[in-house]
């Protein structure tokens, strides 16, 4: 039985609709990292996100977004995470709708044809473009380009003789201890509570990762899900203890080596506008960007 109802109805996105939406949604060809169905369940509560079946083989993901966003938007909006609407429909939802957002490089030549006879601004959204990396380069840290990632992760080797595994159910354990002790030494939050759920669900949601041990003490973890018929990894979660020096740039590393061939993009998310986080992702020297717009109803927000 269908759990997502069909448009104009909607309704919570709830575990039981993955047999439906994956892997639909995670197939989406621009990569966008909002789209698969692990990433969309963990923010479920944050966006209030509902969901709708427009026509067979096109889903809408509607939402709000929290006052204190980034972006600096509030209001209600939706996104395409599998399919392309004709422009009549695309018309329909944007009267709805306060935002079109995530708008892909696959979506916006409709949004342009729609932008000017809706009364609508198509706006550039950067702080939402994902960063992503070559798993070959990350892998390996060959290069000038990569000195500094390599003499840290040289660094923590001549300190410590780490092991690698898979994270799977059977260390989550592991891992929780990981992200107990990354929380108390960060003194705060932040998406604390979406990784915590990640664990729990690892399985259900079909998420994998790597984990580091020192000594068989656990250390590290790297957390994701594949993307884009396996030539995509998105990396949701990266959590350490960073009083190992060099501690991230070898869980970065080990996680690329661990990934299966097929992959060739590493997405490794948004810096949705923080400009530490920005210079950081920027040190890895992305390869290219999974950029995103968003059309907004001037007045309406």
């Amino acid at each position: 039985m269908d759990c997502i109802p069909v448009y104009p109805a909607f309704a919570p996105l709830t575990l039981e609709m993955r047999k439906e939406l994956y892997p639909l949604t995670d197939n989406h060809p621009d990569g966008a990292c909002e789209f698969p169905f692990g990433s969309m369940f963990l923010y479920r509560q944050k966006y209030a996100y509902t969901v709708s079946k427009l026509r067979d083989g096109i889903v809408i993901l509607a939402g709000k977004e929290p006052e204190h966003a980034a972006s600096g938007k509030t209001g209600t909006f939706f996104s395409v995470p599998a399919g392309i609407p004709s422009l009549d429909e695309l018309g329909v939802l944007i009267e709805q709708f306060d935002m079109w957002k995530t708008v892909t490089a696959s979506q916006k030549s409709a949004a342009e044809a729609l932008v000017q006879a809706a009364g609508c601004a198509l706006e550039e959204s950067r702080n939402n473009f994902d960063y992503l990396y070559n798993r070959g380069e990350l892998a390996e840290l060959r290069g000038k380009k990569f000195h500094k990632k390599k003499n840290l992760v040289n660094a923590f080797l001549s300190e410590c003789t780490p092991q690698t595994r898979p994270l799977t159910a059977e260390n989550v354990p592991d891992a929780r201890v990981v992200l107990d002790t990354w929380v108390r030494l960060k003194g705060e939050a932040a998406d604390f509570e979406q990784c915590q759920e990640a664990l729990a669900l690892l399985s259900q949601l079909g998420l994998d990762g790597t984990m580091v041990y020192i000594e068989e003490r656990p250390v590290a973890f790297s957390l994701g899900e594949s993307m884009r018929n396996g030539d995509m990894y998105c990396v949701h979660f990266e959590k350490g203890i960073d009083t190992y020096r060099g501690i991230f740039q070898y869980v970065n590393q080990a996680a690329a080596q661990a990934m299966p061939d097929s992959v060739v993009l590493i997405n490794r998310e948004q810096d949705t506008g923080d400009e530490g986080l920005r210079q950081a992702k920027m040190t890895y020297r992305p390869c290219a960007f999974v950029e995103k717009w968003l059309v907004n109803k001037p007045g309406r927000l």
